[in-house]
């Protein structure tokens, strides 16, 4: 069975095109690669396209080669239609393209970020980085992930239509388009990527494509989800249900228990269960920083905590992060320290947080973070490599457990979007694919009052971050740290408690957001006073009653 590309599939955003003798294209510095041999294409391509069983390249200054005779030929957009012929075909992206021709004649265009129709602004809500015609229908993609389709004069909030739909299984489907448009197939038993053999360890009769993951499962009902370029056992996600109000973990908090300086150092176990029951918390975050904190915090699991209802995360801390050291040298740090500290926690957690805020220190070197060419190219890799070295370090001694990566800048998701796609920056708005694509169970994030609305964010108050972490990734949200402006009145922060929590507590079920943990329990040294105690683990400052309150009032 073909795993061949769709018509009209593009490199970026997709990683690779597989054409129909199951040749695998790609780009890499400007470079079409066949089967990872340079095909020599006289321009810096910018852009693969694959239409009607061709590969064609273009250039950022709008040239065209095509494919042929194993040479590359100068051509033009094959996308692009006559006047006598009217309607874009589907599949027409704008750019390159400079318009698309609708079904009824109507011209849409790109103008800094807006969509005309006929020349007249459609208000779409997002700013615009491409048009994209497909079955008769015009779709809009910015730059973070978000698509919005045109419907009945009005945008309204999409997805790429080139992607199966989830819940999408082979058979009746004959292959299912993962988020980076290739294809997976059923061959014999065997579950193909792109025509090659992924080694599933049954015999599968089924594919499944759920929350943008690929599963399969055999004749018994086993079933194996994909996962880092591996099958792992696990069970039908269709039999889950999602996160009610009584998800167990809803209410967190931060602490550090692990460290044996201030309060914490004399602070009992015992104490701080206490004091986190009387508050209503559930989860527990604790930063952990080599295999001695990691035996603090599981001697907590094995004592105090243990039957207390209360779950610890532990967050791993890699206090010795190069940002200029090599991917290799990088990930080898992860993957050691990872496994250095889940070993004494084999068994006693089902979640960990790897890594604190790496992209906050120094990889961007400018804007906001929602943008590729706010990353520095020469970081990346060790960003890159620390973080799948850590995932993979905690899979090797536990694989059950659920990794979650986070970013501490506050518009930073395009990190983590690069992450999943394979994709990193070279200092221009479009980052080039290039990698495996990095996978995770949980996406966290971190977000304060100085930030303003989680869901209205950014200078125009446009981005809905939740939305934009839950259309670009399809797992769990958990927010491992939120917390008040430590500038403000003791009223103006209990007030934020209260208001953030009933915010976030309606929007769970939207964005299937799991846990939120507030910063901190207690004030620490160096500014950090973040707390609803103060720094002798005594005094309840005004937020303290305020988070108690509503947890009380909306039992968890």
């Amino acid at each position: 069975m073909s795993g061949e590309t769709a018509s009209g599939t593009t490199v970026p955003p997709a990683t690779a095109i597989i054409d129909r003798n199951n040749v695998r294209w790609t780009l890499s510095g400007g470079a079409v690669l066949k089967n990872g041999a340079n095909t020599y294409c006289p321009v810096l391509v910018s852009m693969l396209l694959y239409y009607n069983h061709t590969v064609y390249a273009w250039d950022a200054s709008g040239l065209w080669y095509v494919r042929q005779n194993f040479s590359w030929i100068p051509s033009s957009d094959p996308r692009v239609q006559t006047a006598s012929t009217g309607e874009s075909s589907s599949g027409t992206t704008v750019p390159p393209s400079s318009a698309i021709t609708d079904n009824g004649g109507a011209s849409w265009t790109l103008s800094g970020g807006a969509v005309l129709k006929a020349g007249v602004n459609t208000y779409c809500p997002v700013l615009v980085s491409m048009l994209l015609y497909y079955n008769h229908t015009v779709y809009a993609w910015d730059a973070s992930g978000l698509w919005y389709v045109r419907q009945n004069n009005a945008w309204v909030p999409s997805s790429d239509p080139r992607e199966s739909a989830s819940g999408t299984t082979v058979p009746p489907a004959k292959a299912i388009t993962d988020s980076t448009s290739v294809s997976w197939t059923l061959s014999n038993g065997a579950v193909l990527r792109a025509g090659a053999n992924t080694a599933c360890p049954v015999s599968a009769t089924l594919l499944l494509y759920w929350n943008r993951s690929i599963y399969a499962a055999d004749a018994s009902g086993r079933f194996y989800i994909s996962q880092n370029n591996a099958w792992t056992a696990t069970s039908d996600p269709r039999n889950t249900t999602a996160p009610s109000a009584g998800s167990s973990l809803f209410f967190g908090m931060n602490g550090h228990m692990a460290w044996n300086s201030t309060v914490y150092q004399t602070m009992t176990d015992a104490q701080q269960v206490a004091i986190l029951k009387d508050l209503g918390v559930t989860n527990y975050r604790a930063d952990v920083a080599d295999s001695g904190m990691a035996q603090t915090v599981a001697k907590a699991l094995n004592g105090a905590f243990k039957g207390s209802g209360i779950s610890i995360l532990p967050c791993i801390n890699p206090m010795n992060y190069d940002l200029q050291a090599s991917e290799t040298t990088a990930y080898n740090y992860g993957y050691q320290l990872a496994v250095s500290i889940m070993t004494p926690l084999k068994g006693l957690v089902q979640h960990i947080e790897c890594g604190n805020e790496l992209d906050a220190s120094g990889l961007i070197n400018n804007g906001a973070g929602n943008s590729p060419s706010n990353y520095n190219p020469a970081y990346w890799p060790a960003f890159r490599g620390i973080i799948r070295g850590m995932i993979d370090g905690v899979k090797s001694v536990d694989s059950t457990v659920k990794c979650g990566v986070n970013v501490g800048v506050p518009l930073a998701y395009t990190a983590l979007q690069m992450l999943w796609n394979g994709q990193s920056p070279n200092g221009s708005s479009t980052a080039v694919t290039n990698a495996t694509p990095v996978r995770w169970d949980i996406t966290m994030y971190h977000w304060y009052e100085t930030s303003g609305d989680i869901t209205r964010a950014g200078s125009q108050g446009l981005t809905n971050v939740l939305q934009i972490l839950q259309t670009s990734f399809g797992l769990p949200i958990w927010l491992t740290e939120w917390g008040y402006y430590t500038g403000d009145s003791p009223a103006n922060q209990a007030a934020y408690v209260s208001n953030t929590l009933k915010e976030y507590y309606s929007l769970r079920q939207t964005y299937n957001l799991q846990s939120v943990l507030m910063y901190e329990l207690i004030d620490m040294p160096g500014g950090d006073v973040f707390g609803v105690l103060a720094a002798d683990g005594v005094t309840q400052k005004s937020s303290y009653a305020a988070f108690k309150n509503f947890t009380a009032a909306n039992p968890a």
